[in-house]
């Protein structure tokens, strides 16, 4: 993790004093430059605000914990999804170098910054990855944008195999933008750790901008192998929830589950090919049909989903 981010995170933590509605709304007018409408939302970031603020369904804990998602993936589509998993640790000390192969992923399962890739144990410096893992196991993530699935996640530290995309040193990620079930916006994540380039795509594979310029400077991304399959998948995943989106790698044509995301991007501008800048924002928040009444807390999804591992 870069210097910049790594303050970012420090400084964010250290405002948990401020009430989480003011937060957002701080947050977001600084990011977005206009004040939010919490109580009309119309844009899709300003309904994942209201989404944080008051969609409390328990099972969210579960399905955004990187290890406790895994059996709702396993009961839904199979466990041939999944990545394969060398270990799970409660503390760094746990973790065993010599147990592990030559490639493996070392991740947190309550954040969205805490991962290390070896690709070579000989180059692999353990000791920093050991020693930014032990920060990150101290920090609730859920100070960092107030994401309320976050806040009881039991912090913990996952071991999996490297996924080899050939020509990349990691793989691409496949992002479905899903609501109540239908996917709506496929976004994807090429070089993350280098020369990094994300783009959207309709469900029918046809180029709608990124994140950055209003047209990308990178060539289109192809349509992976099975990609109606991941498609599909996302699609069982996310029935029941009124918006979550579903990550996916593709590896020799075979999908697997990367994570499910309740509050994509958090506040993150969308720039599409159209004339408006933000016609993405608003109309992903079309398709945001948000629960009636100022909170729900009811399970929804499919499963039937026990404590699970969370």
């Amino acid at each position: 993790m870069k210097l910049k981010k790594r303050f970012t995170l420090s400084l964010k933590n250290n405002l948990r004093f401020i009430p989480d509605e003011a937060y957002m709304r701080m947050y977001f007018k600084a990011k977005l430059h206009y004040e939010p409408d919490f109580e009309n939302p119309k844009t899709f970031n300003e309904k994942l605000q209201w989404y944080k603020l008051n969609y409390h369904n328990p099972v969210l804990t579960q399905l955004a914990d990187k290890y406790g998602v895994r059996s709702f993936v396993e009961e839904l589509v199979g466990a041939e999804y999944l990545v394969p998993l060398y270990g799970v640790y409660g503390s760094v000390e746990e973790i065993d170098l010599e147990k592990l192969p030559e490639k493996f992923v070392l991740k947190c399962t309550h954040d969205s910054q805490s991962t290390f890739v070896c690709t070579d144990k000989t180059k692999f410096d353990f000791e920093e990855a050991k020693r930014r893992l032990r920060v990150a196991l101290g920090r609730n993530w859920y100070w960092q944008g107030r994401e309320w699935a976050y806040l009881d996640i039991v912090p913990r530290v996952v071991a999996e195999a490297y996924l080899d995309e050939p020509g990349r040193e990691t793989p691409t990620d496949y992002k479905f933008y899903c609501f109540d079930g239908k996917a709506a916006l496929v976004q994807t994540d090429a070089d993350r750790f280098t020369n990094h380039d994300m783009q959207y795509f309709t469900p029918e594979w046809e180029q709608r901008g990124d994140i950055d310029r209003e047209i990308s400077s990178h060539n289109p991304t192809e349509k992976p192998e099975n990609y109606e399959l991941m498609l599909e998948l996302s699609e069982v995943l996310s029935a029941g929830f009124p918006h979550v989106r579903v990550d996916w790698y593709n590896i020799g044509g075979k999908p697997y589950f990367g994570e499910m995301t309740f509050y994509t991007g958090g506040v993150d501008p969308f720039y599409a090919l159209e004339a408006q800048p933000d016609a993405l924002d608003r109309e992903l928040g079309q398709l945001f049909v948000l629960p009636c009444g100022e909170s729900s807390d009811e399970p929804l999804g499919k499963g039937g989903l026990g404590d699970g591992d969370a």
